[in-house]
């Protein structure tokens, strides 16, 4: 993948984060590993399909508790260092519903 590819996925998981009401410095600490770029844009793109495409639904979904994660938010799991846990939640229930 080349360097403006991963600027472009940078900036969109950016948008992302900022959609669902990240502040700077969550967002530095989650696009820090570009592992967590795609697993932000693979997240939102589960969860857009989830709720139908209602981008709303979608952007409001990360930060409410979760009893999946022991009560915690999908953000809180992910800032915990584990955007695989949530990515790999939603990916179950995008293609098993």
């Amino acid at each position: 993948m080349n360097a403006s590819t991963q600027q472009s996925n940078r900036d969109a998981a950016l948008h992302i984060l900022s959609l669902w009401g990240l502040d700077s410095h969550q967002k530095d600490q989650l696009l820090s590993d570009y592992d967590n770029v795609l697993a932000v844009l693979s997240i939102h793109d589960s969860l857009v399909r989830i709720f139908d495409f209602d981008e709303e639904r979608a952007c409001q979904w990360p930060t409410k508790k979760n009893k999946q994660f022991s009560g915690a938010t999908a953000v809180e799991v992910m800032l915990g260092g584990d955007c695989e846990r949530v990515r790999s939640y939603l990916r179950y229930h995008v293609f098993n519903a």
